[in-house]
């Protein structure tokens, strides 16, 4: 007898043992991948750009689709209608593109960046973490409608002429939006007023702020020294004198001199330039109709055409005149 040799029927009984083990295994291990999640697809196409985070003073890396997840939880309440938040996307995503060094845009130029975080210069931006902090037990609901919102209109922007649009938008515009060269001093022939209904139920659409004679006619003095304003005499030194279209003021006397509705706006902070004035002896009282500046898309506008049925195609072309939607290509 060899030694090592093995008989016939123990070696075919270890390895029907080795067969059954490799299958037990496999089962066991087919029986938990079915159960895990599968990863996201990535999106080849994908643009990326370099966005600077001005709360932590640092430039990152991210594609364009997960920055406007970002932008869309900044910009835009995720409980709107799924079709208002497509149209915000596209709104932002056009917006970027305009800045992108890749696509030839303008960027932003905060640490090299193509774009910021900083809603006072570009547009308001939130991470997934903070998001779904504040999203509370809805994050995981509002999480899926945003993302299906930016992967329904993935590449899609805004052109005019073949070109990317200045894609502006606001929160609310007082039932008519503003022809942009009443308000940025240059016109641009898709940036012009409509109509805007169903915008009654928006945040701050209609405020009321109050002044004392001596604090109004202190602040605006300081803005305009030219006015001269006398804190007894305000009844009979701020006049109202002409409105746009939209209904925000064009310009107001201001006791020695007259300035735009945009520019008192922007001296006593106050939601819109669509405002009233109320003054009596002891106080004046400044009520604002919308929010924002009021050029381009109401996002409140929005929110109300969804809510009639319309699509964010119809919403898009009726903010944006004469606009067509197209998808970003490297040379857009």
């Amino acid at each position: 007898m060899r030694s090592g040799w093995i008989p016939p029927r123990a070696l075919a009984k270890g390895l029907l043992l080795i067969v059954c083990f490799t299958l037990l295994v496999a089962a066991i291990r087919g029986c938990r991948l079915a159960t895990d999640p599968a990863p996201a697809p990535a999106d080849d196409d994908d643009l990326t750009l370099t966005v600077y985070l001005h709360d932590q003073d640092k430039t990152v890396k991210m594609s364009l689709d997960e920055y406007l997840y970002g932008v869309l939880g900044g910009e835009m309440p995720a409980s709107f209608p799924l079709e208002a938040l497509k149209a915000q996307a596209v709104a932002a995503r056009t917006y970027t593109v305009r800045r992108m060094a890749s696509q030839g845009g303008n960027p932003c130029g905060r640490d090299g960046a193509d774009i910021c975080t900083d809603s006072s210069c570009c547009q308001s931006y939130r991470s997934p973490e903070a998001l779904a902090e504040n999203w509370g037990s809805q994050a995981k609901q509002y999480a899926d409608k945003l993302r299906q919102a930016v992967a329904d209109t993935h590449g899609l922007i805004a052109v005019y002429d073949g070109e990317p649009i200045e894609a502006l938008y606001h929160s609310a515009a007082g039932g008519h939006t503003e022809d942009a060269q009443n308000v940025f001093s240059h016109a641009l022939p898709y940036l012009v007023g409509v109509e805007s209904p169903g915008e009654q139920d928006a945040a701050h659409y209609q405020e009321t702020v109050s002044f004392s004679p001596k604090e109004l006619a202190r602040t605006l003095n300081k803005a305009f020294p030219k006015a001269n304003l006398s804190a007894s005499k305000l009844d009979r030194q701020l006049e109202i004198q002409a409105r746009y279209d939209s209904g925000q003021v064009q310009t107001l006397r201001l006791g020695d001199t007259t300035i735009s509705g945009k520019a008192f706006r922007k001296a006593l902070d106050l939601r819109s330039a669509n405002f009233t004035l109320d003054i009596s002896q002891d106080q004046v009282s400044i009520t604002t109709c919308g929010y924002g500046h009021g050029v381009g898309m109401s996002q409140y506008g929005a929110r109300a055409m969804a809510l009639e049925g319309a699509d964010f195609q119809q919403i898009l072309t009726h903010y944006y005149t004469g606009i067509q939607l197209m998808p970003c290509t490297a040379t857009s």
